[in-house]
């Protein structure tokens, strides 16, 4: 029978010994994490391939430009390097437009929501126009009557109102009869940003649009919307600046009038698969080798100031959401560069 300072003295041996061991699992697991992040820190895990689970993509169906001019171009970040980018990107799928037996009707109530009442008159496949009799500038409705791409077109400039800029409002007001039109047509959607809707001040010259050297000057106010980000990153329209969905707002005899306006949209959905991307450094030889769509630049000799990564939304339907390389630089540059590594795209199968 153990004594009372046997038992004390095996307790004590005891709680040693499980202290010994509880700090040697301490130590040892210290040891495996540490050791962990120094092998991450040296040879960090690879993440898991990109999922291209759609397969071979389009290519993206840039337009055509009008006229191609020779540029000489020179990397001049602030940084003097190419910015690094990710190794790929998200690219989601639009959602198509669906058939209604309903179409034409829904289509001509909408037409009739901005005053066009006249019978709507078939001009091909999907495409109706309609005509305002009661207007002094031959105002025309032109819809899709399934993707509801429309455009609005008037001689407008033909109207002493509007040379005179006779009730033509304020761009707080221009943006908010932008809005209630698009809601009368029943085509302002949740992810077009209510936050980034952007004015320009515009005036008449010799039967074009240029920019207004003045408020006093300012004839035309031109409205455009745009798209929430996608994964964070900006959307970019075939115009930059401008996007698909664009208003003239003019003045007019008793109230000021939407003069002009063409829209296009399409919806994305929530379906993607990721890709592999280029560097940057890749995309800017895409663009010195002519593999790339030239926006604008008012010079020969560029300098790039600015890479960076964006989603394409074209002025027609296709498939897919793919990423872009913005490059922009002196003297008003700006061009885009299909992002996704040319493995990835097939150039016979571009989208129609």
């Amino acid at each position: 029978m153990l004594t009372l300072n046997q038992a004390t003295s095996m307790t004590k041996g005891l709680i040693k010994w499980a202290v010994i061991l509880v700090s040697f699992g301490i130590a040892v697991f210290l040891i495996f994490r540490i050791g962990g992040i120094i092998k991450n820190i040296i040879s960090p895990t690879p993440p898991p391939p990109p999922t291209v689970a759609f397969g071979m993509i389009p290519e993206i169906k840039f337009p055509i430009l009008a006229e191609i001019k020779s540029y000489s171009f020179t990397l001049d970040t602030l940084s003097g390097d190419f910015p690094q980018f990710p190794d790929r990107a998200k690219v989601f799928k639009t959602i198509p437009e669906s058939a209604d037996l309903l179409a034409l009707q829904k289509a001509i109530e909408r037409a009739r929501s901005i005053d066009f009442n006249s019978p709507p008159i078939r001009i091909v496949n999907n495409e109706y126009q309609w005509s305002d009799p009661t207007s002094e500038n031959a105002r025309k409705l032109k819809l899709d009557i399934f993707s509801y791409k429309f455009s609005v077109t008037s001689s407008y400039m033909n109207d002493p109102n509007v040379i005179s800029a006779n009730n033509l409002p304020d761009p707080e007001k221009a943006k908010s009869d932008g809005r209630n039109f698009l809601s009368s047509m029943s085509v302002l959607t949740d992810d077009i940003d209510m936050d980034n809707i952007i004015t320009t001040d515009l005036s008449i010259s010799n039967g074009s649009l240029i920019p207004a050297s003045s408020i006093a000057n300012t004839q035309i106010i031109k409205v455009d919307f745009f798209q929430k980000k996608i994964d964070e990153l900006p959307i970019y329209y075939p115009s930059y600046p401008e996007s698909t969905m664009m208003l003239l707002i003019a003045g007019g005899q008793n109230r000021h009038q939407i003069v002009q306006a063409n829209f296009f949209h399409q919806s994305i959905s929530d379906e993607s698969a990721t890709y592999p991307i280029k560097t940057a450094s890749e995309a800017f030889e895409d663009l010195k080798n002519g593999n790339a769509y030239i926006i604008s630049g008012e010079s020969k000799d560029i300098l790039v100031r600015d890479i960076s990564i964006g989603y394409y939304m074209s002025d027609e339907k296709q498939e897919y959401m793919m990423p872009i390389v913005v490059l922009k630089g002196n003297n008003n540059f700006v061009a885009y560069v299909s992002a996704l590594k040319n493995e990835w795209v097939n150039t016979s199968d571009s989208q129609n």
